[in-house]
């Protein structure tokens, strides 16, 4: 408490409340006999990222550790480490007496307050002046984008990409927080990792080492992608602290090799797992995450980088302190990475807001505030960060709206049938059958919801998580079009080694033929709308 003012916290619990908000709503606004998901209505693709999260947590509360893809029907070895933040979070959630989806906002709840007092930490490093910590951490937390502007003077540029506030959840730090709690994880490792980097040069205590080591390996399993940005940065900071300020020797700085190299290492092992088996390198092939156009980012960081800009000449000016090279460094990184030739580009973007935000705060309060009479400073400052959070607090107010009316949110409830068709599943399955599910580009269908509810496996669910996800999209539809011969039916059926075929509107939406017309079929559950068919 003495580290942090009670103001501080009271302002983490708010912003942990007000990112929780739509969730208790969907939890309270629930009818009775349906049940809520636990997911944000808005955007689509949260659901999706829902559902596989919620996948890895059955595994863990099953107390199986080597991770599988629980969206695609092919064998393949389970994976240790791989995606085991919420491997582990499944783990606790089984000695707790709550559900996954309440032990996931749990650990939202609890890791949002943690990233905003990791903000104000941050903050501290660069600013002795309490306002000017708390002008960085507002800028760290609600201060969103404009890009959504773009709705009102180019609407046909949004036409085929979004402004990037209401779907790239990466670029933007409670935003992250806001769906995921493993976003706000691995931002808060990225502040302790250079924080404990920057304490082990300037004072080299042993415990700031311990520190950055252990962060280091953590970040490597929970966001393994950072690693072509931690490692680049704390290796250019370390060669400006040895070259440049002279703060460490050789000596010293050739003990970092134990840190980086665990780091890279646990990264190392990571890549060559999922590349060594064909359904693994699979997800690692359809992960793809490009940028969108610079104007997009020009756009949604410009509340950032308008004092940025004003506060520069200042900046470069009074430049004694040394300690701005790191956000500075962190920021540029970014920026070379957005466009690099690699297919996971826009993941670079998490934790960016954090340097962007120390880099404004100096521009805000030593450029652009004394502009302005002291008395008019408050207002000036409301009116620019009310105007900076519009984005966030329209995301959160519609996700609200939407989730307290179940019956217009359908894809964030599970309805009277779907539940007593899970319920079905859990009693008279076990976790390795296969059931033959849909899914389609929107992010619909059964397979995710299955997972999700039952953690049972699925031929199809998950943009990614599913192999060859384009092929077996036709293969669906191949299914249960009715001019597909029978035959080929119970052949892909047993190819696939299917047990269930899980029926309802979104499998009649794919095609005329129905399986009540076969006899290789046989219903086992029926509830209105869903029929579960058992392979016979």
């Amino acid at each position: 408490m003495k580290r942090f003012p009670l103001s501080v916290w009271i302002f983490a619990l708010v912003l942990a409340s007000l990112t929780s908000l739509p969730y208790l709503i969907g939890a309270i606004s629930t009818p009775s006999g349906w049940e809520y998901s636990g997911a944000a209505m808005l955007p689509m693709g949260t659901q999706v990222d829902f559902n596989s999260h919620l996948a890895k947590m059955w595994q863990g509360s099953r107390g199986e550790w080597n991770y599988h893809l629980l969206f695609t029907h092919e064998a393949h070895p389970g994976l240790p480490l791989v995606q085991s933040f919420y491997v582990l979070l499944g783990a606790v959630a089984h000695i707790t007496p709550f559900s996954l989806p309440l032990v996931f906002h749990i650990a939202r709840f609890g890791l949002t307050v943690g990233l905003v007092l990791s903000l104000w930490s941050f903050a501290s490093y660069f600013f002795e002046k309490a306002s000017e910590r708390w002008y960085a951490t507002l800028f760290g937390t609600i201060a969103v984008g404009c890009s959504w502007i773009l709705l009102f003077i180019s609407p046909s540029m949004v036409a085929e990409v979004g402004p990037i506030e209401f779907w790239l959840i990466d670029a933007f730090n409670l935003l992250g927080a806001l769906y995921m709690p493993h976003f706000a994880a691995a931002v808060i490792l990225q502040i302790v990792i250079v924080l404990s980097f920057e304490h082990w040069v300037r004072r080299q205590r042993n415990r700031d080492f311990v520190i950055l080591t252990v962060s280091l390996a953590l970040e490597s399993i929970v966001q393994p992608y950072g690693i072509v940005l931690i490692i680049p940065l704390l290796v250019l900071l370390t060669s400006y602290h040895l070259f440049g300020a002279k703060r460490i020797s050789w000596r010293k700085a050739l003990w970092l090799v134990v840190p980086f190299g665990i780091h890279s290492g646990l990264v190392l092992y990571q890549y060559v797992v999922l590349n060594a088996d064909p359904v693994w390198a699979s997800f690692t092939a359809q992960n793809i995450t490009l940028s969108p156009s610079i104007t997009y980012y020009l756009l949604g960081y410009l509340p950032f980088l308008i004092p940025i800009a004003f506060g520069f000449r200042l900046f470069m000016l009074d430049r004694a302190d040394d300690r701005w090279w790191m956000p500075i460094i962190w920021v540029a990184l970014v920026a070379m990475l957005l466009y690099a030739p690699f297919p996971t580009q826009r993941r670079y973007l998490l934790g960016v807001q954090t340097p962007l935000a120390v880099m404004a705060a100096y521009g805000w309060t030593r450029s652009i505030l004394p502009y302005f009479k002291l008395r008019r400073r408050p207002l000036i400052s409301i009116v620019y960060f009310a105007l900076a959070a519009i984005a966030l607090i329209g995301i959160i107010a519609v996700n609200a709206i939407s989730l307290s009316n179940p019956q217009k949110s359908v894809t964030a409830f599970y309805q009277p049938d779907e539940v007593a068709g899970f319920s079905w599943l859990k009693q008279n399955t076990v976790p390795d059958d296969l059931i033959l599910t849909t899914f389609d580009d929107s992010g619909g269908g059964s397979g995710g919801k299955i997972v999700a509810a039952t953690g049972r496996r699925v031929f199809i669910g998950h943009w990614i998580e599913t192999a060859q996800f384009d092929d077996k999209m036709a293969q669906v539809k191949q299914f249960y079009d009715e001019a597909a011969p029978d035959t080929w039916r119970q052949e892909f059926l047993k190819q696939v080694n299917a047990r269930y075929i899980w029926y309802d509107e979104s499998a009649r939406q794919m095609g005329n033929w129905n399986p009540a017309s076969v006899a290789y079929l046989t219903p086992v559950f029926s509830a209105n709308s869903i029929t579960i068919y058992q392979v016979n």
